[in-house]
């Protein structure tokens, strides 16, 4: 991404000077250029001169230093190899292009870049030599907007205007910007071949420049008719009802985009494209309500997975999973048929089979004629043996559950469902069986459920800004029927930020209420909050300050890159699990602190945590590693 961004810069940059030279060189001497070809000599020291005025100058070198790609090698810059230390091909490209990113966005726009590099005897390193000319920095006067365009965009275009401040720097990446967003707001509504341009005066005599956007909306355009292109096993039928638009209505762009991710994620498609064909572009019908060809690449009908790998279970550290699956992508036209086999083991702390279960699961994509996937699950959990203080016991449990999904927008996604979950007890007297269901909540159960999740986080599994919501909610029993009656509800919130340079701030707030009602007199075990462990409060064993009907959580954590794809974290945790409302008090709170240390494999981070816990009234001190994958939150 970091490359792509340099890329980037160095081609606006390029388009900006209008085809201007880079004045940036290895050196006149051939011998010398082909010394730093050759040997790709480490960087001993970088000096930074400015021609212009030396004693007043915008930035300091350090400002200038910690943008360049260059870096003056160190023990730990050669101990991690980072190729930054040394002299490489495209050094020159992107040290010049990251010194004239710095200055064009802060108003000097004659800003130039000459870099050298000269020899450091007698170990034959490298001097690296950037000479800098600032030239006149520029800032916002004036601003406006004029062209050829309907009086219907004209309070749009102009609010973007609002976005720069008169006296501020004038910065070009900021005004091309601007200048797609105009175009896109008019894209969006009917005009794709709109043009937007801006001009900066830089002829006049003071610092201030005159910015003018210039829009040329041309003519309104419709959809016209589209082409499917390699949709040969699965049904076209299914393309043209994720089609956003027909024929006829007003060009779009954010409805082809629409209608690209709605096929993408129906998993029938590997990739696709649509574009737009003008078969004669002397003909202004065509042009005004083009065709549009829509290529596409299908995946195979059948597919077959198998998994294997750790993950982390509520009441223990680190448990072993096998699984595997077969489907069928176009059962009865669209729906989709998985079978799925999965076994999972307890490893370290004891060896055996924690449980095996089977899943047929049916998705129809379209419930009720609305994108909104339903899907129905049924699963059965044979017998396992299970030991339980007292007893040794051998379990089943099955269910059947119907659920649908509604994306409300990029962002936004709403479950609602309904399961019904049976459970059976062998190897135990009827009264015992009555004991234990009673002890650990097992029980015959009716439940609704919902679940609404706002994520805007950048990634899902190391996310360095953004943040993610999540609102829960069941009803189990009442009127469904079934033998227990209790209503849940949660809430949690995570938020991640760049704090400074290479650390992330990971910060969340969790809380969570379930009280019975009803003919229950109480919440089962099994079905209130188990809290305290690798993913809640470290410090504690998993379930250690469980059960609770009552939990409050609130997590900080530092992030930070350390070699490689090794990673390491500081953290603080504060929370409980409490029994009713009265237990709910300030000095009941768990508190612990620790560092972890993380490596960023292809299913997310496999991570070491070490904490320890304060010592209070309630809680005695002590401390905990916890070994799992992915982070806490």
């Amino acid at each position: 991404m970091k490359s792509f961004r340099l890329l980037l810069i160095f081609i606006i940059i390029s388009i900006i000077l209008s085809g201007s030279v880079v004045l940036a060189q290895l050196s006149p001497d051939k011998d010398i250029n082909r010394w730093l070809r050759k040997e790709e000599p480490v960087i001993d020291s970088i000096h930074i001169d400015y021609a212009d005025n030396p004693s007043d100058t915008a930035f300091k070198p350090s400002k200038v230093k910690s943008v360049l790609f260059s870096k003056v090698s160190d023990l730990f810059l050669a101990i991690k190899k980072d190729r930054r230390r040394r002299v490489q091909r495209e050094t020159i490209r992107r040290d010049t292009s990251e010194v004239k990113y710095l200055y064009l966005s802060n108003g000097f726009l004659g800003a130039r870049v000459i870099e050298t590099f000269e020899p450091s005897l007698p170990d034959s390193n490298v001097l690296v030599r950037i000479a800098v000319y600032e030239g006149r920095q520029f800032v916002y006067d004036k601003m406006s907007v004029f062209g050829d365009y309907d009086e219907i965009f004209r309070d749009r275009l102009n609010g973007f205007l609002n976005n720069y401040k008169k006296g501020k720097s004038v910065d070009p990446f900021k005004l091309k910007q601007t200048a797609y967003d105009m175009k896109s707001v008019l894209a969006n509504d009917g005009y794709p071949y709109a043009t937007v341009e801006y001009s900066i005066d830089t002829l006049i005599d003071f610092n201030g420049s005159d910015i003018k956007f210039n829009v040329q909306s041309d003519s309104l355009v419709h959809f016209g008719n589209v082409i499917i292109e390699g949709a040969e096993k699965f049904d076209k039928r299914l393309v043209k009802r994720e089609i956003s638009f027909n024929p006829g209505d007003k060009y779009r762009r954010e409805d082809i985009i629409k209608t690209q991710k709605h096929l993408l994620e129906t998993g029938y498609y590997l990739t696709l494209y649509l574009s737009n064909v003008l078969a004669d572009t002397s003909n202004n019908v065509n042009r005004l309500k083009p065709d549009f060809v829509l290529n596409l690449r299908e995946k195979k009908t059948h597919f077959v997975s198998l998994k294997t790998g750790a993950t982390q279970d509520s009441l223990k550290d680190l448990t072993w999973t096998f699984s595997g699956s077969w489907g069928k992508r176009n059962l009865l036209r669209s729906r989709r048929l998985e079978l799925t086999a999965h076994a999972s083991f307890i490893v370290f702390t004891e060896w055996r089979l924690k449980d095996h279960w089977y899943r047929a699961r049916l998705t129809e994509p379209w419930f009720f004629g609305i994108r909104m996937p339903m899907t129905v699950t049924a699963q059965l959990s044979p017998v396992v043996k299970t030991s339980s203080q007292d007893y040794d016991y051998r379990k089943e449990s099955w269910f059947v559950s119907v659920s649908t999904t509604r994306n409300l927008d990029d962002r936004n996604r709403l479950i609602a469902g309904l399961q019904y979950e049976s459970v059976n007890i062998y190897g135990l007297s009827q009264e015992d069986q009555g004991i234990l269901k009673q002890r650990e909540g097992i029980s015959i159960s009716l439940k609704l459920f919902t679940n609404l999740t706002r994520d805007t986080r950048n990634h899902p599994f190391i996310p360095s800004r953004g943040s993610l919501v999540n609102l829960r909610a069941e009803y189990i029993g009442g009127f469904l029927g079934g033998d227990d009656s209790f209503t849940l509800l949660e809430a949690s919130w995570s938020r991640y930020q760049k704090v400074w340079p290479g650390w992330i701030s990971a910060t969340r707030f969790k809380g969570g209420y379930v009280r019975e009602f009803g003919k229950s007199e109480s919440v089962s075990l099994y079905d209130r909050y188990q809290i305290g462990g690798a993913n809640t409060i470290r410090g504690f064993s998993e379930g250690n300050l469980g059960p609770a009907n009552i939990i409050i959580v609130a997590n900080q954590e530092f992030r930070f890159k350390l070699i490689g794809k090794f990673w390491s974290s500081v953290f603080a945790d504060v929370g409980n699990g409490f029994r009713n409302d009265l237990e709910v008090k300030w000095n009941r709170l768990a508190v612990s602190y620790g560092v972890g240390l993380q490596f960023i494999s292809p299913a997310g981070p496999i991570r070491v945590d070490y904490a320890r816990r304060l010592e209070s009234k309630y809680i005695s001190a002590g401390d905990k590693f916890h070994f799992t994958i992915l982070y806490a939150f």
